[in-house]
C-alpha cells in the first residue's frame, strides 16, 4: 500500500504496531455508527468506537477524511471523559431521590389531598367571585336608588324651607292681623265708654233738665 501512494499525498500512511484493514475497520465503524448508544452506562461501545476511529485515523492516509476522523475522535474521546463525571451526579441525584422517597413515604396521598383540596379552594373561590358580582350588581342598584333618594331628599329639604319661609310670612301676617283685631277691640272697647258715657252724661241732664 506504501508504494501505491505518491510523494505528494496530504497524509501519508502511518504504521501504529501491527498491520490494520481500512475497510473492514470503516464497516466496523458504520456499523456502531448504525447502532444507538441506549445508555452512557455503555462505555464499552464508546471504547470500541473511538479504538476502531483512532485505527482508520492512523492508518488510512486519505487526506479528506483525516481531518474529520480527528474532530471525531476528540468529540468521542471528550464525551467518553464526561461520563464518569455525569455517572457520579446520577447517583448523587438517585441518593437525594431515595432519601426524598424515605422522608416522605405518603407524598402521593398528600399530593392527591392537596388536590383535592385545590380543586375544593378554586370550586369556592368560584362561588365568592360569582356572590360578589351579584352584590356589586346589587350595591351598584343600591347606589343608584341612594342617588334618586338624595336628589328627592334635596328637593324636598329646599321645599320644606321655602314652606317654612312661607309659614314664617304667613306668621308675621297672622301676628299683624291679631295686632290689628287687638287694636279695633281697644277701639271698641274705648268707642263703648264713650257712648256710655255720652248716654249717663244724657241722662244726668235729662234729670235736670226736665224735672
Amino acid at each position: 500500500m506504501q508504494d501505491a501512494v505518491g510523494e505528494g499525498d496530504f497524509t501519508p500512511q502511518q504504521n501504529h504496531g501491527p498491520a490494520v484493514n481500512v475497510e473492514q475497520q470503516r464497516k466496523k465503524l458504520k456499523q456502531y455508527m448504525d447502532m444507538s448508544i441506549e445508555s452512557i452506562y455503555e462505555t464499552d461501545q464508546l471504547n470500541n468506537m473511538e479504538r476502531t476511529v483512532d485505527a482508520i485515523y492512523h492508518h488510512s492516509g486519505d487526506a479528506l477524511e483525516t481531518p474529520i476522523l480527528g474532530d471525531l475522535r476528540k468529540q468521542l474521546t471528550g464525551l467518553k471523559n464526561k461520563i464518569p463525571s455525569l455517572l457520579s451526579s446520577i447517583k448523587s441525584a438517585e441518593s437525594e431521590c431515595e432519601s426524598l422517597h424515605k422522608q416522605n413515604p405518603d407524598l402521593p396521598a398528600k399530593l392527591n389531598q392537596e388536590k383535592l383540596a385545590l380543586q375544593a379552594d378554586k370550586s369556592r373561590l368560584s362561588e365568592l367571585t360569582s356572590e360578589e358580582a351579584t352584590l356589586e350588581l346589587e350595591i351598584q342598584k343600591l347606589m343608584a336608588k341612594k342617588e334618586s333618594v338624595l336628589s328627592q331628599k334635596t328637593s324636598a329639604a329646599e321645599r320644606a324651607e321655602r314652606r317654612k319661609q312661607k309659614m314664617e310670612e304667613l306668621k308675621n301676617i297672622e301676628e299683624s292681623i291679631k295686632k290689628a283685631e287687638y287694636s279695633c277691640f281697644q277701639k271698641r272697647n274705648e268707642m263703648s265708654k264713650v257712648n256710655a258715657t255720652i248716654n249717663a252724661t244724657l241722662m244726668d241732664a235729662k234729670r235736670v233738665l226736665f224735672k
